[in-house]
């Protein structure tokens, strides 16, 4: 076996020809082609690191590598020389290792690793990651305010608020204590299409302590435009230039203009997703059973096979925007077979995970996550016991614990998440589990009258349904003691899908169950909205299994700023 002299810098290494050549493209073109490099002995490499080269030549020798021992700076030194020797499986290990350590305080550091060396999935998949994070990200995670202006301004950040935008902006400049300036690359992040006259009252309150400085006063120009009956809108400023100027002046005008005509949208779609019966000569028929997707345009399609024919009871439940999980469920009514794992679809990577899990036997469960942890109440286990029992999954530790008994025993109990908190609706209440770290219990919260079959957190209330009439009632949490009646449906409520601004309700009637109906609930719109109707339909949605709202394709990186941004940010050029 010959052995060469590697020269990486300063430092030597003896390697043996045939093992660079089994891992490295770059070295097995080098000794198997007409080159000069193939008659050496010693061969210089300077453009490597030979402390990474070490590590790489490790690898080489006993064919593993375990990167969790690994700073990401060294990380981002293998891949680089990973790409550069072209040693193809060392390149998808660290791809893999990179994707899973991702979280809320490195997405950043990984998604720049990514972009070093043209990991492309990996760099969306960070961006993906980091964009819908955005309601529990804190403003330490983001390194420089360039990065900070890509991220705010991003058309696909979660938010339903440019208020938050805007706090999340402020907090990061107090935190770095940057001047009044980096004001206006806040302001420039905000869409304006979106932002509401009471967004910019507030936002004037925020930059008080900034009341003389050229922020504050396009937050007033904005405020003004607000209430105008145009808007925001680059038209309504050219119009009222003259008036403007004067009462403002044109310096304060033209900052305005410039971050109105470079303002990019929010455009992150969700897209409800419900289970379905498929139905044959009027009976529910045994089929593989799918999720299908509504949109307005298209109605309903056919989008994913969940679950085994045979599953029956199963339910489902997002995992963030980007995760649908499955879980619980019987093989055949009665058999006492459970699925007692845990399967986890990746929208963005459009690929299924089985945890390898042996959860309690459960059929019909009510379930709902809250930030990595699955909470699964009630539903049917062994014997067809109807239970009281919980327990709450890690779903990325993959273990579980018990939980404290529910107050009643209930099969497919409708349960929900309202700020980080999770309720589930009993027999003639709705409650509240509590950690209290010596004791946990399920705390009542409000009386319901009746059992609810489905709770929906929207915005500061949450919405209840029960499956045999048409009312929608909500109540906030500690502040409201009893249900207020919202208003009616025009058919009966199966389940709901929340979308951020608007509530979608799948209705069904009672004597024709063939008829199936989607209604659109905004708190602007005194009544729901009746969005599609189809009279004898083949299929209705299984309103036992559970719904979400997931986003089902990886956004565009959007790395270019706007102009307006981009005039600002050179200010900054050495701020990190």
């Amino acid at each position: 076996m010959e052995e060469i002299c590697l020269q990486i810098r300063d430092k030597v290494f003896q390697v043996n020809k045939e093992v660079l050549c089994e891992h490295s493209d770059y070295f097995r073109a080098m000794f198997s082609g007409n080159y000069v490099e193939n008659q050496q002995k010693e061969i210089i490499i300077d453009m490597l690191d030979p402390n990474t080269m070490n590590i790489i030549f490790q690898y080489m020798k006993i064919g593993l590598i375990d990167l969790s021992e690994y700073s990401l700076s060294t990380i981002n030194n293998l891949a680089v020389a990973a790409n550069f020797l072209q040693i193809t499986e060392l390149i998808k290990q660290i791809e893999y290792t990179l994707d899973i350590q991702t979280n809320e305080s490195n997405w950043m550091e990984i998604m720049g690793i990514a972009e070093n060396s043209s990991f492309l999935k990996l760099e969306q998949c960070c961006a993906a990651y980091g964009l819908f994070s955005f309601k529990t990200m804190k403003p330490e995670y983001v390194p420089t305010i360039h990065k900070l202006a890509w991220y705010l301004s991003h058309p696909y950040l979660d938010t339903q608020s440019e208020l938050d935008v805007f706090k999340f902006g402020i907090n990061w400049i107090m935190h770095k204590e940057i001047g009044a300036d980096a004001l206006l690359i806040i302001l420039g992040c905000l869409d304006v299409k979106s932002i509401t006259s009471k967004d910019l009252e507030d936002i004037k309150k925020y930059i008080k302590d900034y009341e003389n400085s050229l922020a504050a006063k396009v937050a007033d120009l904005l405020y003004v435009l607000s209430i105008d009956v145009h808007g925001i809108l680059e038209t309504n400023l050219i119009k009222q230039k003259n008036e403007l100027c004067q009462k403002f002046t044109e310096r304060v005008w033209n900052e305005t203009f410039n971050i109105v005509k470079n303002s990019k949208s929010r455009c992150l779609q969700y897209t409800p997703v419900v289970p379905v019966w498929i139905l044959k000569d009027s009976k529910q028929e045994l089929l593989p059973h799918c999720m299908y997707t509504y949109s307005e345009n298209n109605g309903f399609e056919k989008w994913l096979e969940v679950a085994e024919q045979n599953l029956w009871g199963w339910s489902v439940v997002s995992w963030g925007l980007t995760k649908l999980v499955i879980v619980g469920g019987e093989h055949g009514r009665g058999t006492g077979m459970f699925m007692r794992d845990v399967k986890v679809y990746d929208t963005l990577r459009k690929e299924w995970t089985w945890h390898g899990v042996y959860l309690p036997p459960r059929r019909h469960a009510g379930v709902v996550v809250v930030g990595d942890s699955l909470y699964i109440a009630g539903g049917v286990g062994g014997f067809r016991v109807v239970l009281d029992t919980a327990i709450v999954y890690d779903l990325k530790d993959r273990t579980y614990r018990k939980l404290a008994k529910l107050p009643d025993a209930i099969q497919n109990p409708a349960v929900c998440s309202h700020r980080g908190a999770v309720y589930a609706a009993g027999q003639k209440n709705i409650y509240r589990y509590e950690d209290l770290g010596t004791t946990e219990c399920w705390r009542k919260v409000v009386f319901a009258e009746m059992r609810m079959s489905c709770i929906k957190s929207f915005k500061e209330y949450i919405y209840c349904t029960q499956f045999y009439f048409t009312n929608l009632y909500r109540f906030r949490p500690d502040i409201d003691q009893n249900m207020q009646l919202i208003t009616c449906f025009s058919n009966l409520p199966a389940t709901i899908c929340n979308l951020g601004h608007k509530l979608y309700i799948f209705t069904w009637t009672l004597c024709d169950q063939s008829m199936l109906t989607v209604e659109e609930f905004t708190e602007k719109e005194e009544n729901p909205k009746v969005l599609f109707t189809q009279t004898n339909a083949s299929m209705r949605v299984n309103d036992v299994a559970g719904s979400c709202t997931l986003v089902l394709s990886l956004p565009p990186l959007c790395l270019e700023l706007s102009q307006y941004h981009k005039r600002y940010l050179t200010r900054y050029i050495d701020l990190v």
